[in-house]
């Protein structure tokens, strides 16, 4: 592509009011942005004791894995994440890679692909890179899963289903029960993505419903309530000797460094220990619900990822504007990040906001709907 395409596309792009921009945000303000749902990242005394712990560990590995790129605290942490989830464990640099390496190192061309319409781009890409058959059912739609299961069920011996705990755009919940439970009936296998649940809820929610052993494999991103970056890969062990055989992203990457391994490690084991962050941050949810509902103010999420949808991209570009001058950090989305005609408000509610900034956020954020509609 020329120079002057890009241009012209971009100039498309800023006339439909979906141009993006890399801006640092100011400091100073009432974040609803963040996917530090524990504000565990900016603990300084939990960030202490974990320097008190590894006072002296590398900041690069230098190394593939495969190479000199598999130091002892990265062992350590795939071992005692076995020991957690009863399941073999691999730890990849990011939840996008875990997810895409996953979908096109296990799933070739003779596969039947079952997503939800609404999974994150990672998993797309992993399913465009399998060259598999892959077919979308409606969001969170059991019965169209369903119904896509019976058709297809005799045409492929490889079907797997693939879906999110909870969604980033939409802050709501797939089912896990009914999901494992037509995984089962109709033998295929099943691939979940916790991104935005593990921290949230201890070691996820599968891992709180007991569900860890019927899922093939459960991806937990670690970049949102872990803290931290990276990604584990929970899988039969067969499955984990392909992956580090097969995958593309985990044969030629440079490792994480030791210091992320051993932060990981830390949050991993010290994860009863934050129940009060935890708890916080549901009441929290709790109380945002319940200014929203008093406000008239419509939201189909149910979790600590709260959207309100506006429509129209102008629309959510001026509220979040507007909300911006008042000291609130809340970003609109747009597409492609989500269906088009969807932009919207996204709140990431962590347990670190303080009751008052809610109260006062939801107050203005009505008065500047009444204002803009």
């Amino acid at each position: 592509m020329k120079l002057t395409e890009m241009q012209e596309e971009l100039n498309q792009f800023e006339q439909e009011g979906r141009l993006r921009k890399v801006e640092t945000k100011p400091a100073n303000m009432t974040n609803f942005s963040s996917n530090d749902y524990l504000s565990l990242a900016g603990q300084i005394p939990l960030r202490q004791k974990f320097y008190e712990e590894y006072p002296c560990l590398a900041l690069s590995s230098s190394s593939s894995r495969l190479i000199d790129g598999s130091y002892s605290i990265v062992m350590d942490l795939e071992k005692k994440l076995e020991e957690i989830y009863g399941k073999s464990a691999l730890c990849f640099n990011s939840g996008f890679d875990a997810n895409s390496s996953v979908i096109e190192t296990i799933f070739p061309k003779k596969s039947l692909i079952l997503t939800d319409r609404l999974n994150h781009a990672s998993i797309y890409d992993g399913i465009i890179a399998s060259n598999s058959k892959f077919l979308r059912y409606s969001h969170l739609d059991m019965k169209a899963l369903e119904k896509l299961l019976k058709k297809y069920q005799n045409d492929y011996e490889d079907i797997v289903i693939i879906s999110e705990s909870i969604y980033s755009m939409d802050g709501d919940c797939a089912d896990l029960e009914a999901l494992v439970s037509l995984k089962k009936q109709y033998n295929a296998q099943l691939m979940i993505d916790e991104a935005h649940s593990y921290g949230v809820y201890g070691y996820g929610i599968a891992y709180e419903k007991k569900l860890v052993s019927e899922i093939d494999y459960l991806i937990l991103p670690l970049g949102k309530g872990g803290a931290s970056m990276g990604a584990f890969v929970l899988c039969d062990e067969v499955a984990k000797k392909y992956l580090i055989n097969r995958s593309r992203k985990f044969i030629y990457s440079t490792a994480l460094p030791p210091i992320t391994h051993a932060w990981n490690y830390y949050v991993l084991t010290h994860m009863q220990d934050f129940q009060e962050e935890q708890e916080a941050l549901f009441r929290k949810e709790k109380l945002l619900y319940q200014l929203l509902q008093e406000e008239k103010i419509a939201t189909t999420s149910s979790t600590h990822i709260v959207s309100i949808v506006i429509g129209n991209n102008e629309k959510a570009n001026a509220l979040s504007k507007a909300l911006f001058q008042k000291g609130f950090l809340i970003q609109a989305i747009k597409e492609p990040t989500v269906p088009k005609n969807t932009a919207r408000l996204r709140l990431s509610l962590t347990s670190a906001i303080p009751e008052e900034e809610i109260k006062r956020f939801v107050k203005e954020l009505r008065h500047e709907m009444d204002i803009l509609f």
